[in-house]
């Protein structure tokens, strides 16, 4: 595991832009994974004015969505609304190769094995960005999580729901129920990257970095992952 530690948020940011651009520049057909919540806001908006000076081609990559939540959640997503409106909504990608998942199904627990499906057809993940939860979780990994599990349906934590709600982004009532990419789907990536700043998540890095390798802390698992790299600010790191 590779550990980067920078300034501040803004440089994060400006890194993680990079790396992105980077990975799609190396694969135009790029599968990924995208993360949503605060910490890549920067980063889309770095993309966004770079895209606007020094294009590259989104359009043969496949946007993959990490979690999102289950209704009363509005059947595009709080997750994925930001994704759109943050990304997809300058980059160009095509609609088929945009696979949200589909909170509004009737048999959601069947739309998360058809997500492992899609994945499949992709030919699996090149990359995997993400955040990390104030409990060390991954995705919508809550510990526990065992480290083979598949993209499925999970119960949130209330600890999970009530830091969603601090999010500006989320408007209205939370489920504490999710759909997620399962900790053996992002182990089955073939890059995983993760952004971490602020404060808030310095104990929950530790955790990452130092604690035991065990389903009580999901985003141990990453330990276990021959290509991951860690991108975290001053503030986070311990």
């Amino acid at each position: 595991m590779k550990v980067v530690v920078f300034r501040d948020a803004a440089e994060l940011a400006e890194a993680a832009a990079t790396l992105f651009r980077e990975r799609l520049t190396a694969r135009p057909d790029l599968a990924m994974a995208v993360p949503a919540g605060r910490t890549p806001r920067r980063m889309y908006a770095r993309l966004r004015d770079w895209q606007a000076r020094e294009p590259v081609d989104y359009g043969r990559m496949h946007v993959f969505s990490i979690d999102e939540l289950c209704p009363p959640a509005p059947a595009d997503g709080y997750f994925w609304r930001q994704v759109r409106s943050e990304f997809l909504s300058w980059a160009g990608v095509p609609t088929e190769r945009c696979h949200p998942f589909d909170v509004g199904a009737p048999d959601l627990e069947a739309m998360c094995r058809e997500y492992e499906e899609a994945l499949k057809r992709a030919g699996g993940l090149d990359l995997v960005m993400m955040g990390l939860g104030p409990n060390a979780h991954i995705a919508s990994n809550e510990p526990g999580s065992e480290f083979d599990s598949p993209t499925r349906l999970v119960r949130l934590t209330p600890g999970t729901v009530s830091y969603i709600l601090t999010d500006e982004v989320v408007q209205g009532p939370v489920s504490d129920r999710a759909v997620t990419l399962g900790v053996g789907t992002i182990r089955g990536a073939r890059e995983v990257v993760v952004l971490v700043s602020g404060s808030a998540k310095r104990a929950p890095l530790a955790r990452l970095l130092d604690g035991a390798v065990d389903p009580a802390v999901p985003a141990s698992a990453l330990r276990l992952h021959p290509r991951c790299t860690i991108l975290a600010d001053a503030e986070a790191h311990p």
